[in-house]
């Protein structure tokens, strides 16, 4: 279900009720990008057990780049806290897809080219639309003016 994109951060689809002691059992934070009509799980029950950061980004559309950073920042903060992160939306490909892929950009000094293209030898239809690409466009700029 969840695929590494380094030692401490994952990225997948959004887990079942059945399926999130496991993830718990391997994840100490969640990033969770769903809105809350789409929620098939308790995320306050969740958060009693893990960190979580609730980003919600409307399916098929991309942060705004505050919003990307900030869930940049927050996932450094909890790597460095020696936690592991999972990160996920509905499906796992696009509002996931974008977040890791910023992350790598982020962590690990990659260019925008190299993490996506990282991230969908993983998951090939990760970052699934224009919006989504043009925000790491402009997070690749940003990262640039540091």
């Amino acid at each position: 279900m969840e695929k590494f994109i380094d030692e401490n951060v994952a990225f997948g689809r959004m887990p079942y009720e059945d399926e999130i002691d496991e993830l718990v059992e391997k994840f100490d934070a969640f990033v969770v990008l769903v809105e809350d009509f789409e929620l098939v799980y308790d995320i306050e029950e969740l958060k009693k057990k893990v960190d979580v950061l609730h980003s919600p980004i409307p399916d098929f559309t991309a942060p705004s780049l505050s919003q990307l950073y900030k869930i940049v920042k927050w996932i450094e903060e909890k790597v460095k806290e020696g936690k592991k992160v999972y990160i996920h939306c509905y499906g796992g490909s696009g509002r996931s897809g974008t977040v890791a892929v910023a992350w790598l950009m982020y962590s690990q000094g990659l260019s925008l080219r190299e993490g996506l293209r990282r991230v969908r030898l993983l998951k090939p239809s990760a970052v699934e639309t224009e919006d989504q690409l043009e925000v790491l466009r402009e997070f690749e700029r940003f990262l640039d003016t540091r």
